[in-house]
């Protein structure tokens, strides 16, 4: 499928702008609740056990909301969802405008927005192999990756600017409007998109949730896979802790750099997207998966060679060009070797073990830098990185494709 079809689709042209306006609000949402954490209680620990609080959330709900999702109609699932954030964060804004929001308020809201937050992500998987045919997922999972990286580049600058110019309260209500406007996307779309083709009796909960678990055993490609990405997720975290005090006592500057540190990245990320998507190579999956996980390591562990902003810039250019692919070939992957049937349980399965490896990867870079510094910390990430992909190359027999695998392309490992 050409990228001109696709984009001719009405259902996914809706479901991209909608996923980018959701995704837009939610990372200026994120600035402006550490904002108003800091304002409300002046603590930089608390804003740490608050963004803890909302991936704990997220980590412990993705199994039951994968079960809802095959069991419950999704078109109803995921509006009420969108429409409960929106509400959520209209209640903060007004609660923090009229200096009524205590703290433990404040995480009861959180919690439960994190806890409402893999409805959208695992929804909106689980609904785009059925918006599109069979041979459009990669093309069709590009754009949504390039979607990410478009907000990953101008999220943090537009969210800051708005806090800057408008305040928190209003801020946290533009939030609030795109959750409302993806609810408007979500209810426009047919509900055949969304339709969970359920050939037998529900089990009882308890049961369906251990589904998802058993279908990983059963498949081993996709098994390596979320494992692969958990341990990615492991050794990509301690980069994020330890920039800041890079930034801070390497290259003796402030958070203008940071923020071109982490635009750099986004920007070769949206560059890598764009080359995969037009040369889509048919390379071994084992192959490229083990390279994107090596040169990755290479580039984010030279940023903690470099004592020079600009380089290190450079380097996570770079760095971002070779991760891009991963998060595609990841999306792809897991839609063609998951029946539609069961998307909803495994996907949410999928998320509770991936979703650790992130804020673990973050703690783990804490304890580091307390320990070795920070450039020494950035460098321990990036030699982990390349050690994975090594044994990720080394173990053949685990990349395997099944045969019955639908739109398959790319030969196995």
């Amino acid at each position: 499928m050409t990228y001109r079809m696709l984009w001719a689709n009405r259902p996914f042209r809706l479901l991209w702008v909608g996923t980018l306006a959701m995704r837009l609000g939610m990372q200026i949402g994120v600035i402006d609740l550490t904002w108003l954490v800091l304002k409300s209680t002046g603590s930089g620990e608390k804003i740490g056990v608050v963004l803890a609080l909302y991936a704990v959330g997220d980590i412990v709900a993705s199994p039951f909301v994968g079960v809802l999702l095959d069991r419950w109609p999704r078109k109803l699932l995921l509006s009420a969802d969108v429409l409960a954030q929106a509400i959520l964060f209209m209640v903060l804004g007004i609660l923090f405008a009229a200096h009524h929001l205590p703290f433990l308020l404040l995480l009861g809201l959180v919690s439960t927005a994190g806890a409402l937050s893999p409805l959208a992500y695992l929804g909106r998987m689980i609904i785009l192999p059925n918006v599109v045919s069979d041979e459009g997922w990669e093309a069709a999972n590009t754009v949504m990756q390039l979607n990410m990286n478009l907000v990953t580049l101008l999220g943090p600058a537009l969210g800051g600017l708005l806090v800057a110019v408008m305040g928190i309260a209003a801020t946290v209500m533009i939030t609030a409007l795109t959750s409302f406007f993806y609810c408007g996307v979500l209810l426009q779309l047919s509900r055949s998109f969304y339709q969970s083709k359920q050939s037998h009796r529900p089990q009882p909960f308890k049961e369906e949730i251990a589904v998802g678990w058993k279908f990983l055993r059963k498949v081993p490609l996709l098994l390596t896979l979320v494992i692969v990405t958990l341990f990615f997720s492991l050794t990509y975290g301690p980069l994020e802790p330890a920039l800041p005090i890079l930034v801070q006592s390497v290259f003796k500057a402030g958070p203008q750099i940071l923020g071109l540190l982490w635009s750099s990245f986004a920007l070769g990320a949206i560059i890598g997207t764009f080359l995969w998507g037009y040369y889509r190579p048919r390379w071994p999956l084992r192959h490229v998966v083990a390279g994107i996980i090596i040169l990755w390591g290479l580039c984010s562990g030279l940023v903690g060679v470099t004592g020079n902003a600009w380089v290190a810039m450079v380097f996570l250019a770079l760095g971002g060009l070779t991760y891009a692919p991963y998060n595609i070939l990841y999306s792809v992957w897991r839609q063609r070797l998951v029946p539609d049937t069961l998307r909803g349980k495994v996907f949410g399965a999928i998320n509770s073990v991936t979703g650790i490896g992130l804020p673990l990867g973050q703690a783990l870079g804490g304890f580091l830098i307390g320990a070795v510094g920070a450039s020494m910390t950035v460098r321990v990430g990036g030699v982990a990185c390349v050690v994975l992909g090594f044994i990720v190359y080394g173990k053949k027999s685990l990349w395997v494709i099944p045969p019955d695998a639908s739109g398959l392309q790319s030969s196995p490992g």
